[in-house]
């Protein structure tokens, strides 16, 4: 049951690393194709900067599911060193669930954003605000199926023995 949910969470993970990917090109290539079209074409296709920066938005959520991943987001270690393993893990745990708790919130409110920014139009583009919104909302959801999961495999292994660092399933599923 464990390695079934390991395998969840590293397809969710997956597609999220995917999706950064595929948005990462996106931003490229209308940020180039500005570029091009203001100094070489002269097209009347003027949406490129507000496709880029719509992009980008998805992007910084995405890249902000991966980094809760990865526990690489920005935090303070001042006292890592000096706590036992046990007590680190706990500080983990307790992390986790107050980061599923603040996604929760996001996640319980964002669709309200959404409904209204489905009826503003961003000039020049077939999207509307609910674009930008919608990037939070997957987002948080994302992290809540990625947190949820390594929450539950951390406390399934709570008694269990020690694995070498590197070797646990959240860290093969990268």
């Amino acid at each position: 049951m464990l390695d079934f949910l390991a395998r969840i969470e590293a397809g969710v993970a997956f597609a999220v690393k995917a999706a950064a990917m595929i948005v990462m090109v996106i931003v490229a290539v209308f940020t180039l194709g500005s570029a091009s079209d203001r100094y070489i074409y002269d097209t009347a296709f003027n949406a490129y900067d507000q496709i880029a920066q719509l992009a980008l938005v998805w992007l910084t959520f995405l890249g902000i599911v991966l980094a809760f991943r990865a526990r690489t987001n920005i935090r303070v270690d001042l006292v890592d060193g000096m706590l036992p393993v046990r007590l680190l893990a706990a500080r983990d745990i307790v992390s986790d669930v107050a980061a599923i708790a603040i996604f929760g919130v996001i996640q319980w409110k964002v669709w309200r954003l959404v409904e209204v920014g489905a009826g503003q139009v961003i000039m020049g583009t077939p999207f509307s605000s609910d674009a930008t919104f919608l990037a939070l909302a997957v987002s948080s959801a994302a992290a809540i199926v990625i947190l949820g999961i390594r929450l539950v495999l951390r406390l399934a292994r709570w008694g269990a023995p020690q694995v070498d660092a590197g070797t646990g399933p959240e860290d093969q599923a990268c």
